[in-house]
């Protein structure tokens, strides 16, 4: 048991690491650990600029518009950020991908 604890200990702190644990026999068998899954990436954040088309506080969504031309949905993560823009509002955005969704960060008025 201790060394389970101690080959999962050092798994964690040495992701990708090969650990030789004991098996019921006395033998010795090798274990790859593989924790490319298990380890934790900060996310990736993007800046962008552009204008609020709309915004949907009932679906935590503003929809912005792009200097493309295009305009796409972004989720909100703090629903406070409904209380500082309005349509019309020149915005710069840190949006990360959060469940799937594009999601907003950070918001900064221009």
């Amino acid at each position: 048991m201790m060394r389970t604890t101690l080959a999962l200990c050092l798994a964690v702190l040495w992701p990708g690491a090969t650990l030789a644990t004991p098996a019921d026999g006395g033998e010795q068998r090798e274990t790859s650990v593989a924790l490319q899954a298990a380890a934790v990436h900060p996310p990736i954040s993007e800046t962008l600029r552009g204008v609020v088309d709309s915004v949907d506080e009932r679906n935590d969504t503003l929809l912005i518009r792009l200097p493309a031309g295009r305009t796409e949905p972004f989720k909100v993560q703090d629903g406070l950020i409904f209380n500082a823009v309005r349509f019309g509002d020149p915005v710069e955005i840190s949006v990360q991908t959060i469940s799937g969704f594009p999601t907003i960060v950070g918001l900064t008025k221009q």
